[in-house]
């Protein structure tokens, strides 16, 4: 049902979110419906289609991804992205790629929600300057390129960090040679470690672990990626 609803929000919500897309949302004149989800009730399940953006309203809801391998330290195939209470908006990361839900999203007490309509929300992504639309996707790409690291680091082996790391900077800054795709970004070990979220002697390790396995090669801060398909195999293809 379409409406309006009053609320009283709690002290997070009010020192957080109030002053900005809370109060905007709901003065704006797009049109939106009210739902109420029981504690356990889903929401919308990773592939479906968005059916807008959603505002808390009220209660509280996970967001969490299924890795039906119980992987690292969880025993459970859900991983917890976020926990969203009143004034938070979310959904909005499909909305903008137009593309199917990359998420679950649960009630874990009573909660309602507006639902702003798909349709009025991409007439108005449609209607910004190109400039601002580019921005508002490089936000949202850097926003899961970050829910992807947080899942690797607590999901993944130092292997599989190393090896993911070394795919995708392969990827992105790799040159393709006569030798393999030379990855020359003179990063210190201690930086390439860091970006893995491991030392330097596990670092160390793995790639003299790699380079005797015929996946790679090693010259100085230069690395000569051999075999891009054993190596996503190691990367447990995160």
């Amino acid at each position: 049902m379409a409406g309006h609803y009053n609320y009283s929000g709690d002290l997070y919500m009010q020192q957080h979110a109030e002053p900005n897309i809370t109060s905007f949302l709901s003065t704006a004149d797009i049109p939106y419906d009210v739902a109420s989800f029981n504690e356990g009730e889903i929401l919308f399940k990773e592939g479906d289609q968005p059916a807008g953006l959603y505002l808390m309203k009220s209660g509280c809801v996970k967001m969490f991804v299924n890795r039906d391998h119980n992987r690292g330290r969880t025993t459970s195939p859900e991983y917890v992205t976020k926990l969203l209470s009143p004034g938070e908006v979310f959904g909005y990361k499909s909305l903008v790629f137009s593309q199917p839900n990359l998420a679950y999203a649960k009630a874990i007490r009573k909660t309602t929600v507006w639902i702003y309509k798909k349709e009025a929300i991409m007439q108005l992504l449609g209607s910004v300057h190109p400039l601002i639309k580019n921005i508002l996707e490089q936000a949202v790409l850097d926003i899961r390129g970050y829910e992807k690291t947080s899942q690797l680091h607590y999901l993944a082996s130092v292997q599989e960090r190393i090896a993911y790391q070394l795919v995708v900077l392969s990827d992105r800054f790799g040159v393709k040679t006569d030798r393999g795709i030379s990855l020359n970004l003179k990063l210190t070990r201690n930086e390439f470690a860091q970006l893995a979220s491991t030392i330097n002697e596990s670092l160390s390790r793995h790639l003299t672990e790699f380079k005797n396995e015929g996946l790679i090669d090693l010259n100085g801060k230069e690395i000569i990626i051999l075999n891009r398909e054993g190596l996503a195999e190691k990367s447990g293809n995160f």
